[in-house]
Parts: structure tokens; sequence; C-alpha cells
């Protein structure tokens, strides 16, 4: 209805990534400076406007730069979301809160494509967009009467190099991670974009370490549990478990000859698995401790990664769906375990810059996955078409880095995480 092929409107994906990754640092700095309630209405605000104005548009320039709108939106709810729940209840809370809370995200696989796809058949692609502004003003109204106010803003000045700098590094790389799974991609423009990259988030990570108030604050890293659960562990297991959602349906069709439609049905099951776990996992945590599931959980996730390069064809389907619904379950398992983990030792005033630093992290660890993915997979396909054969190395692989993470998480102690997850007072009653 826009007068454009198709093809072209990758661009309104490009555009919306670009700006979220940008305005991911801003959400910190801005929270401390005026104040949590107000930016974060705020985003809710811009967002509705934003997916109003997307609805609107009878052109594709104006779709392009709603979409660009709707991503600086995007990027403030999502780096100050669990801000709100930790500075709103006690640690001895928020294991519960944010599992319940999080169904939401988890949910958004299951019933997404179905609304997506009914509201663009029986009604217009506009209502995608449109479907969002009730929901986004309702929570605006809700969070500018139930959430509490500041009372010292911190008015630091705004770190404009270090917004230049962690922005247009973190575009490169993120952009140039995803053209290495572009086929028609040119190689020396993909090794030079991430060579530049690298360059600029080396810059940018001196100049945060040696700036007072920078935009980024990579001091956090000192904190011995949330450098363990998102940087020398998580990232690792990130990277390692990130690739699976891609790998997987690509080996059902290119390794098995499915149909895009049979793999999607098959991979699903573990969103549903994701789900379960969900419900289970405070009390998991409470009898176990942050360590122990972690130290246990983590070879078991790792194995079931390697394990799919045992499927073949010819492999029942309901074979496949267990096992793919029971690696969503123990994948949970570990994500909730290193996302509460990371917050665990936090201070209050310190939760704004946490959060921008745990996204900025997090989206980092997810395009090197799939980055890394795609570069091994072409090396292994030799230039043609991947085989069931180099899924099943590359699945190995996956599984072996996640396995490293286990050398990191031995390094925790039985006490971190207690306040959060309440083991200390399990152990304590017994």
């Amino acid at each position: 209805s826009l007068g454009r092929p198709p093809s072209q409107l990758g661009l309104l994906i490009t555009v919306y990534v670009a700006s979220l990754i940008i305005s991911m640092p801003l959400g910190g700095w801005a929270a401390d400076r005026f104040g949590l309630r107000n930016v974060y209405c705020f985003a809710l605000l811009v967002f509705a406007a934003s997916s109003a104005l997307c609805g609107l548009s009878d052109n594709i320039w104006m779709l392009v730069g709603a979409r660009a709108l709707q991503g600086f939106g995007g990027a403030l709810m999502g780096t100050l979301g669990q801000v709100v729940i930790l500075s709103t209840f006690p640690r001895s809370r928020t294991l519960k809160i944010n599992m319940y809370i999080s169904l939401a995200g988890q949910s958004g696989p299951l019933v997404g494509p179905l609304v997506g796809g009914a509201l663009t058949t029986y009604i217009s692609w506009r209502w995608i967009f449109f479907i969002n502004v009730p929901f986004a003003l309702a929570a605006a109204i809700l969070a500018a009467s139930l959430f509490p106010t500041m009372t010292k803003p911190v008015r630091t000045p705004f770190d404009f190099p270090g917004f230049l700098l962690v922005g247009s590094g973190m575009v490169l790389l993120v952009f140039g991670m995803d053209s290495l799974a572009a086929k028609d991609a040119a190689g020396g423009i993909i090794a030079a974009e991430l060579a530049l990259a690298l360059v600029i988030l080396t810059i940018a990570s001196f100049y945060c370490l040696r700036v007072r108030n920078p935009l980024l604050d990579l001091e956090l890293l000192r904190i011995r549990t949330f450098r363990i659960s998102f940087l020398t562990g998580g990232g690792l297991d990130t990277i390692g478990l990130s690739s699976v959602v891609f790998l997987l349906p690509l080996m059902f069709q290119l390794g098995f000859g499915m149909s895009a439609v049979q793999a999607g049905s098959l991979t699903f099951v573990a969103a549903v698995g994701s789900v379960a776990m969900r419900f289970f996992m405070p009390r998991v945590l409470n009898r176990f401790g942050f360590r122990r599931v972690l130290v246990y959980n983590t070879p078991i996730v790792a194995v079931m990664v390697a394990g799919f390069a045992l499927m073949q064809a010819t492999t029942p389907v309901w074979i496949v769906l267990t096992y793919i619904f029971v690696f969503g379950v123990f994948r949970s398992a570990q994500w909730a375990s290193t996302g509460n983990l990371a917050y665990s030792d936090i201070a209050p005033e310190q939760l704004a810059r946490f959060s921008a630093l745990y996204y900025i992290l997090w989206q980092l660890a997810v395009a090197i996955s799939v980055g890394l993915a795609a570069a091994v997979l072409s090396f292994l396909a030799g230039g043609g078409p991947a085989v069931a054969d180099d899924f099943r190395i590359l699945f190995v692989i996956e599984g072996i880095i996640t396995l490293c993470a286990l050398l990191a998480y031995l390094k925790l102690t039985p006490q971190d995480g207690a306040h959060v997850s309440g083991h200390g007072a399990q152990m304590n009653t017994e």
C-alpha cells in the first residue's frame, strides 16, 4: 500500500534497530537527571505517538522516520523497565516479580506472530502499530500515578563524546555481525566495518574509564557478581545459546529439507518450555541458590546444544519436539539465573547506569553470537549451501563455548545473590 517492493521494506527494520542501539545508553543518564518516573512516562508517550505515526504513514519515508522515533522510545522503555522493579521493591521480592513480568517477553514469540498475522490478514498492516497505542497510553497513566518521584536528581552533564563513540561503535558492530549472515555481503566491507567498530569501541572503553560521569559506567564491571553473571560467564553462554535460535530453523530447512512453516512450528516449542520454567525458577533458586543452579545447569544446557548435532531428518517428530521443549526449559533456567544474579550487588544509586550497561552488553553478546555462527557456518560450507553436517559441527562448537562459562560460575560462592533468591534463609530453616 506504500507503493514500494517488499525488498525495500527491510530499511524499516534497519532504522528501528539502529535507533534502538544508539538510544540505549541514554536511559541511565536521563533517569538520573530527570527522574525515573518522568523519563519512563516520556518513553511510553513517545512509543505511543510513534506507533500512531507508523500506522498513519502514507509513504515509506514517513514510516522510516516514525520507526526511528519508535526505536528511541523502545530503547528507553527497555533499559528502564527493570530499574522500575529494582527501585520499587526490596531485593527479596524482585526475583518472583521479575519472573512473572518476563512471562510477557517470553510469550511474545507465542502470541505475536498469531496476532500480527490476523491483524494483517483481516484488517490492515497498520493495526500492527495502532494496537500499541492504547496499551502504551494506559501504561503511561499508571506509571504517572503509581511510580515514586525522585527527590534528588543527579545533575551530571551529558557525555556527548561518549554517546558518539558508544553509539557509532555499537551500530557498526551489530550491523557488521548481522552482515556476516547475508550471502551477498562483500567480505572486505564487512571486515572494514568490524575493524572500525572494534577500534571505536576500544577507544570508547578507555574513554569511559577515564572521565568523570561517563555515559556508560564500566566501573560497574568491578562488581564480582555482575562481572561473572554477565561478562565472563554470562557472555559466553549467551554467545553459545543465542545462536540456537538462528541455527536450528536453518538446519531444519537447509539440512533436512523442511519448509519454513514446519521449521518454525518445531522451534516454537522452545518458547513454550521457557515460559513453563519461569513459574518454577523462584522456587528452584530459593532451594539451591544461584551458584549450584549455574554450576549444574551449565553442563546440561551445553550438552543439549551439542546434542542437536545428533538429530537426523528421520528423527521422529515427537522426539524432536520433546528435546526442543526440554532445551527451552534449561535455557530459561540459565538466563533467569544470570539475569537476576547480575543486579544482586548493585547499589540503588547505580541501578539506572547498571541497566544501560546491561542492555548494551546483552545486545553485543547476541550480535556476536549470531555473527560468529553465520561466519563459521559459511566457512564450513565452503561458500556453497550449508548441509546437515555443517550444522552438526557448529552445534558442537556452540556447546563447547557454552560449557566454558562453567569456569566463571565455579568462582561464585553459595552466598552470592542469597538476598535475592532467599537461599540463605532456606538453609537456616533446615
